[in-house]
């Protein structure tokens, strides 16, 4: 708030009076408030989210299974066996009610439950004509009909789950013979005989249940992608930003071995300004890495500090005792040999009298005690 009251204005804006301040302040620190909230519930709304997205798209497949036998292969069975659609005449021509697995494991008419065994069952056989307004009562002995032995049924499965469908209450319906009702019959197999027809019902329950699972685990998929894609992409900046940081805190420690060097000379150590604490005060991988690029540019920028002191013949002098001499690295003091008569290193020199010149006499020999004591006691010119 200070700080953006505190902004100059230029000469060409026009100054705001206080009330226009206030009011764009207060708008100003709303937005920020807002932003500042979405910061940060943005990865708590993502998580439950993505936990809720992973449960619809669980769901979805589970619901899929479940609507495979019940809802979906019925209905695909149903278009497949092309019923008629405008309703026939149905008479029925028996009614019989067995018990036993064996007697029921071939068909029944109506049974609750798709899925599991039964060993009760009823079993209806109908016979259907095209006539209208036609009774099973008062028909005639020579009727022609379309089919005079067809299996009845509620739909195409024959079976079903209470309230939709309750097979006491069709028993009770189809007990009687010569029970006139209307019926769908099937075009593939004239047998095949159903009670209720709705084609558009079917269609529809079709594609709601191709839809709904198909749409529920799209959507679902595609929002689980997004997730992870911008929880990798959060990664890679997080990586990104450590990864400028680190470059950022070498060039400053590089920057610093500078300003120590041309405080103090070549050679000279660079101090830390007091008030930035050490790189290698806490021992992480960031800390460590900086420390090594600042030793290697420090070691770096002391070797070409030396390498430019001079050539690379030279050889730095040291001083030791008031006098300058090569360091003791470069030379390493030598040995005289030990022991035994020294011998001239190199054979006398026999010098010729120039040309016309008288010979000089022989000298008159030495002393014995001298020529004993030349002889012990000869160095070679080299040694001297």
């Amino acid at each position: 708030m200070g700080e953006q009251a505190a902004r100059p204005v230029s000469a060409c804006e026009e100054p705001l009076d206080a009330d226009q301040l206030a009011e764009g302040d207060g708008k100003r620190s709303f937005l920020d408030v807002l932003r500042e909230k979405r910061d940060q519930n943005a990865d708590k709304v993502m998580f439950y989210a993505t936990v809720l997205f992973s449960l619809v798209a669980i769901g979805a497949f589970f619901g899929f299974l479940f609507l495979v036998p019940f809802v979906i292969e019925p209905a695909v069975t149903t278009i497949q066996m092309d019923f008629e659609v405008d309703p026939v005449t149905c008479c029925v021509v028996s009614f019989t009610e067995l018990a036993g697995k064996d007697n029921c494991s071939d068909w029944s008419s109506c049974r609750e439950g798709c899925t599991r065994e039964i060993y009760e069952c009823v079993k209806i056989l109908v016979a259907y004509t095209d006539v209208k307004d036609f009774s099973c009562a008062a028909r005639p002995p020579n009727h022609q009909w379309l089919h005079n032995e067809a299996y009845l049924y509620p739909n195409v499965k024959g079976c079903g789950y209470p309230p939709s469908l309750n097979c006491t209450v069709f028993r009770e319906r189809f007990r009687e013979p010569n029970v006139t009702f209307s019926c769908h019959y099937s075009r593939l197999d004239a047998t095949l005989v159903i009670t209720e027809l709705d084609p558009h019902q079917v269609r529809s329950d079709l594609v709601v249940a191709f839809v709904v699972p198909f749409v529920s685990l799209a959507v679902s998929i595609a929002f689980l992608v997004y997730a992870y894609h911008r929880m990798k992409r959060k990664e890679a900046e997080a990586a990104a930003a450590d990864a400028l940081a680190q470059r950022t805190q070498a060039l400053l420690d590089a920057e610093e071995g500078e300003e120590g060097e041309d405080e103090e000379g070549c050679g000279g150590s660079a101090h830390e300004p007091p008030g930035r604490s050490h790189p290698g005060s806490n021992y992480s991988l960031k800390s460590i890495t900086s420390k090594i690029n600042s030793t290697v540019v420090r070691l770096k920028q002391g070797r070409d500090c030396r390498s430019g002191s001079g050539s690379g013949d030279e050889i730095e002098m040291e001083e030791v005792g008031g006098e300058a001499r090569p360091p003791s690295r470069y030379l390493q003091p030598g040995r005289l040999p030990s022991g035994g008569a020294r011998r001239h290193l190199l054979p006398p020199i026999a010098l010729e009298p120039p040309a016309g010149a008288a010979p000089e006499p022989a000298p008159a020999p030495a002393a014995s005690s001298t020529a004993t004591t030349s002889a012990n006691s000869t160095i070679s010119p080299v040694e001297t």
